[in-house]
This record gives C-alpha cells, structure tokens and sequence, in this order.
C-alpha cells in the first residue's frame, strides 16, 4: 500500500468517527433526536440521577461478586435473589387449573392477552 492509500484510509476513518460520535452520546442521555418540527424528544426516565462516582462504585461493587463471571461471561440477566419462598409444583399446577376453568381461557391459550379485569386480578 501506498502512503497515500494510507493517509486516505485513515482520512476517512477519521471522519466517520467524528461524523457518527455525536450520535453515541445522544443514546446515553435524556434528550434522543426526533423526525419532528422539534427535532428532539425529552425521556425524563433516562436522565439519570447518581453520578460517575457512584455508577463506578456500584460496578466495582457488582465485579466482585460470585456470580458475576458465570452470569455475564454468558450474557445471562443478574441472578435475582428471592423475595419468597419459590412454588412448589402443586401450587402452580393448581393455579394453572384456575386459570384454565376461566371463560377467557381459549383464546388467551392461544395468544389473546387476558382481559383487563383478569389481568389485575392475577
């Protein structure tokens, strides 16, 4: 290769960093661009209230735990710890039982969602 391949190549790369950049910024606040008249939309639910310091801790926190290499090596959700003591078979079987005597059964059986009084309910 050439010196001026190179320098192109490294031209370019250069300019699509600096081009798409902004736009990973973008991702991590509250503020995400729009296709409207605003060309912004506001997520209050993004912006994040802790700071840098306190996000570190919590990840250096979270490293030193047990299950952090056998859970995240495998892209696994975190480990839940239980709030309850977890269902035998015959309690859920018996409340799968329940719900299938239900008259909105056939057709949440087979995708519907459940209807919003039973969806409370459950």
């Amino acid at each position: 290769m050439s010196i001026r391949t190179l320098r192109s190549v490294a031209t370019v790369s250069a300019l699509a960093a600096a081009i798409l950049a902004p736009a990973t910024v973008f991702a991590a606040g509250p503020y995400h661009p729009a296709p409207t008249e605003a060309g912004v939309t506001y997520h209050p639910e993004h912006a994040s209230t802790r700071s840098r310091d306190q996000v570190v801790a919590e990840f250096d926190q979270a490293t030193k735990h047990p299950s952090w290499n056998t859970a995240m090596s495998r892209g696994a959700p975190w480990p839940v710890t239980r709030s309850a003591e977890p269902k035998t078979r015959d309690q859920v079987n018996a409340e799968l039982q329940v719900a299938m005597k239900n008259p909105a059964w056939s057709s949440v059986s087979r995708g519907a969602p459940w209807p919003p009084i039973l969806a409370n309910a459950k």
